[in-house]
């Protein structure tokens, strides 16, 4: 059983990278529970990479949330990861996905 499903998530990993799939906001009635079956992280490729961690994604095709395990992406300047959470709707749950966000710098005025 574990196998299958390790063999279903990477079989449609490459389906997931389609922006389309980003961009859809739906909303569920449970929000889903992350996989049982840990993925591997795969192995740092440089010190200017981030670990964006496993996480849910919309397939448009299959009409279902499915997971994408970690994977890392360089660093961007002046951003940081902010995680993907699931948010309370009136009518069930919806995927928040994560993003790169500005950092804002603390700014002290003294007068």
């Amino acid at each position: 059983m574990k196998r299958t499903i390790l063999i279903v998530l990477f079989g449609l990993v490459p389906f997931l990278l389609y922006p389309e799939a980003v961009r859809a906001q739906v909303t569920v009635e449970q929000k889903p529970s992350p996989p049982e079956v840990k993925l591997p992280v795969p192995e740092k490729p440089g010190s200017d990479y981030q670990l964006i961690p496993g996480h849910w994604i919309w397939h448009r095709q299959s009409k279902m949330y499915v997971w994408v395990g970690p994977h890392w992406a360089p660093e961007k300047e002046n951003k940081q990861w902010s995680p993907g959470h699931w948010e309370k709707q009136p009518k069930g749950w919806k995927w928040i996905p994560g993003k790169w966000e500005k950092i804002e710098k603390n700014r002290f005025f003294f007068f």
